[in-house]
């Protein structure tokens, strides 16, 4: 947790209950969530999208904008937390095959751009 000092200082000298006190860490804690989580979204959005114009400016259509899958954030996302197989993808998103195939070369393609 990544809290201000003064923030917590003043939560713990306050005259208040001590459930209060857990509920305000807790909010903070939820903050503190909530921008990593976000943080983490953008980030992903702007490879997504530094790969979509690396791959435009090649001429590839294959990650073009309007065929990139919905679930690509999320599945990127995902990958960072578990290796991501077609079976996977399927349970996770609730898709069929072919979509997850192709939503997984879709991932790779924009993981190995990432490493570059």
């Amino acid at each position: 947790m990544a809290f201000d000092k003064q923030e917590l200082r003043k939560i713990i000298q306050a005259p208040i209950s001590i459930d209060m006190k857990i509920d305000l860490i807790e909010q903070l804690h939820h903050q503190d969530v909530q921008k990593t989580v976000s943080e983490t979204q953008q980030s992903i959005l702007e490879v997504i999208e530094k790969v979509l114009s690396s791959e435009r400016m090649k001429g590839n259509t294959m990650l073009d904008s309007k065929r990139v899958d919905q679930f690509l954030p999320d599945a990127l996302a995902l990958a960072k937390k578990q290796k991501l197989t077609i079976s996977s993808l399927q349970r996770t998103f609730k898709i069929g095959y072919n979509r997850a195939n192709q939503l997984l070369a879709q991932c790779k393609r924009v993981m190995n751009e990432e490493e570059k």
